[in-house]
């Protein structure tokens, strides 16, 4: 441990010391690094007076680093990562070793799915269902951010924003715009082209963007077995496709208002030939009862959203401006399981079907007032929202060789969660804008309600529970160079419907528990901004203390009944759980700090963080291993031409909670990517990427939690080796 905290103390110092000699040797205020979020006040504002750790990826930085999913998008991210992959796709994010239904995700501000994952290898109900070339940016609010976003955001909010016609559009006036892109990438055989108009004709803008993608299975690393069974070290063969299409139209009626229209499908199938499983036994005893053979998944999932939204600039004594949104969203993840099985136990053909849906209607308004009093003045922000989605699941078993076709077996019954938020928020700006303190008060309320229907007849009781989150900050501008800020905010999160509803008894008995409570979060953050005309920089240093874990517990062994000596698990409100850590992030201007060719620039990102039970100490697994990522780019004049290298290095993870199990290590990395574009004419872009380039066989921490030493396939979960990828970008 020593030798990390070492290393990191000393890449900060190395980094800080040419900048704050630049920046000590100037005053002059410069606006070149001013990022504008969203996501830290739930409106525009620049980066230097949030008083939130707010990390932001754009459309550019995508189209940068040649980025094919979220996943790509975030990995030079400190301390964020996207988790998932393969057959079901993203699962969700870990955000300062928090992760899944712990951080909310939203796109264009509507909140996507909670994972749903019934343990099985069968089915997931995965967020998976995002194009990235729809994307104006990914903005990730680091801590608990409940107070803007409600339940959910215990650990944070990824918040997605999509691209509006003026993304587009390169003049004011009436146009048409076009954009054709298409590309190629090794890693999973893929070749994918979009196609963008966009338009403005008076007060009409529109957008229509069409995506599609054809390839195979992500490759893991060469090293991988190409065999059949368990011990199978290369990816599973499979076919891919992902169809996605973004529709909007703005229509400005007069002055005062404006009304919008979104539609968005994707679409994604999934086929996979699991040779991994062929010849896998289930034992008892030490001898095989069931082995299974010819393994074949159809995984089909799809995201239908109609949206509707209004903005009213009002300028009254109540709110400046009202926006208001109405957004229906559908949902679904079909999974078709074929296999033959042989033995004792059971043999024969068959296909498990799995269907899960989850739709939901959602109303977000929002008001907005600036007001002046005194010295200074107030950004005052306060809106309702509400949320209703409807989680179901339909399970058929086709037994193909008996001819029957039955109900599967089901874990948890159909359900409507139900959710509403008041919230309001105080930014004031003091004495000329050198100080600025935000405070901000929600409260929430959620209701579950279980059915009962013919796959599920067993009756639950409705749960019901609310709750208030707060949230004070502030930033204090030393000069035009410095600034200092500190926040404290509160998160909690409902218990899913799964955390309270799923029932299992095959092998094990897990019981329901609808009389849990909501979790629960209060995180301290403290840090420094510096910016000159050459650099920019932020070391945060972060405390996240967090109550009312759900989680998992051993009840003994069942005494009677058909469930006699079988292990007993139910969920429960226990844990306590306490991260922290430091994080820094920088940019500089390589031909203003150091007189290097015009057009030369640097990033560089540290991540440091543990965590643990605070009840038995033992390390919490979802917290990464010490990560950093330096980045060493040009542009030339005009950008004809330029070029990125990116090396990321992360270090070991040993320390585990190995409950139940002794999980096994992983070693740390260093993986350099290599990208670079070209503009052989005005509105043509070629670009060219070289990924992994020294050929590095490594496994991502978060894809081995769980796995034991000497678990079969563990070179099945290593990621690819050296991978390339091309693309053309034409604009006319």
């Amino acid at each position: 441990m020593s030798n990390k905290k070492t290393f990191l103390a000393a890449s900060i110092l190395v980094a800080l010391s040419p900048t704050l000699q630049a920046e000590t040797s100037s005053n002059k205020e410069t606006t070149m690094f001013d990022e504008v979020v969203v996501s830290a006040t739930r409106t525009e504002q620049s980066i230097k007076d949030t008083s939130s750790s707010i990390s932001k990826v754009t459309s550019d930085d995508i189209e940068k680093t040649m980025a094919t999913d979220i996943q790509d998008a975030l990995k030079y991210t400190p301390g964020v990562s996207a988790n998932g992959g393969g057959r079901f796709g993203l699962s969700g994010f870990t955000v300062r070793g928090m992760s899944d239904s712990r951080i909310k995700m939203l796109v264009d501000g509507v909140q996507q799915p909670t994972p749903y994952n019934p343990g099985a290898n069968e089915q997931r109900k995965y967020p998976s269902t995002i194009e990235i070339d729809t994307l104006k940016a990914i903005e990730v609010n680091k801590g608990p951010s409940s107070t803007l976003y409600g339940s959910d955001a215990l650990g944070g909010t990824v918040l997605m924003e999509t691209k509006n016609p003026e993304d587009i559009l390169r003049t004011d006036g009436d146009e048409n715009a076009f954009e054709v892109k298409t590309s190629y990438n090794s890693i999973d055989t893929s070749s994918k082209t979009t196609g963008t108009w966009a338009m403005r004709a008076a007060e009409l803008e529109t957008l229509i963007m069409l995506t599609y993608k054809k390839g195979n299975e992500s490759q893991t690393h060469s090293n991988g077995a190409d065999i059949e069974g368990p011990d199978r070290g290369a990816a599973n063969p499979a076919d891919a496709q992902i169809g996605n299409l973004l529709a909007k139209a703005f229509y400005q009626l007069n002055d005062s208002h404006r009304i919008g229209a979104t539609v968005e499908y994707f679409t994604s199938q999934y086929d996979e030939d699991e040779l991994s499983q062929n010849g896998y036994s289930m034992m008892s005893r030490g001898t095989p009862i069931i082995t299974y053979y010819d393994n074949y998944n159809k995984d089909t999932n799809t995201r239908l959203r109609v949206g509707l939204e209004h903005e009213w600039q009002a300028n009254n004594l109540l709110f400046d401006t009202l926006e208001s949104k109405l957004n229906v969203q559908q949902t679904e993840s079909l999974s078709e399981n074929y296999d033959t099985s042989t033995g004792p136990y059971g043999s024969g053909r068959r296909m498990r079907e799995r269907i899960a849906t989850d739709d939901s209607i959602q109303f977000d308004a929002q008001f907005d007032k600036i007001a002046e009093f005194g010295e200074g003045f107030h950004q005052i922000t306060y809106g309702v929202s509400f949320r209703q989605n409807k989680f179901a699941t339909e399970n058929t078993d086709y037994k193909y060789d008996k001819g029957t076709v039955g109900p599967g077996h089901t874990d948890m019954p159909d359900a409507t969660m139900t959710q509403y938020g008041i919230f309001a928020q105080d930014q004031a700006f003091l004495f000329n804008e050198q100080l600025v303190l935000t405070a901000g008060l929600r409260y929430d309320s959620f209701k579950a309600e279980p059915e009962t229907n013919e796959g599920f007849k067993t009756e639950y009781p409705d749960s019901q529970n609310d709750a208030f989150t707060a949230k004070l900050g502030s930033v204090y501008h030393i000069n035009n160079n410095f600034s200092v800020l500190g926040q404290i905010s509160q998160g909690f999160k409902a218990p899913t419907l799964q955390d309270m509803y799923y029932f299992y008894d095959s092998g094990a008995v897990i019981d329901a528990n609808p009389d849990l409570k909501a979790e629960s979060s209060i995180s301290y953050e403290a840090g420094i901004r510096a910016q000159s005309n050459a650099a920019q920089l932020e070391l945060i240093a972060f405390y996240n203390d967090y109550s009312d874990f759900i989680n998992q517990q051993y009840l003994g062994k069942v005494v009677g009944g058909p469930n006699d000596g079988k292990e007993h698990y139910t969920k429960e409100n226990i844990d306590s759980a306490e991260i922290y850590g430091i994080e820094f992030s920088s940019t500089y201007l390589l031909d203003e700090a150091f007189n290097a060719p015009q057009g030369t620039y640097s990033k560089l990102s540290i991540a440091y963080a543990e965590g643990r039970d605070k009840k038995t100490g033992a390390p919490i697994d979802s917290v990464a291993p010490l990560t950093s990522n330096l980045g060493l780019g040009y542009d030339s004049v005009g950008y004809t031409y330029g070029a990125l290298l990116n090396i990321n290095m992360v270090a070991g993870k040993d320390k585990w909670s190995n409950v139940g199990h002794e999980n096994i290590n992983v070693a740390g990395y260093t993986l350099v990517d290599l990208t670079a574009y070209y503009k052989p004419m005005k509105d043509l872009t070629l670009r060219g990427g070289l990924f992994n380039a020294f050929d590095k066989q490594y496994w991502l921490y978060n894809d081995m939690i769980g796995t034991e030493s000497g678990d079969d396939g563990i070179d099945r979960k290593a990621q690819a080796g050296r991978n390339w990828g091309i693309e053309l970008d034409y604009k006319f």
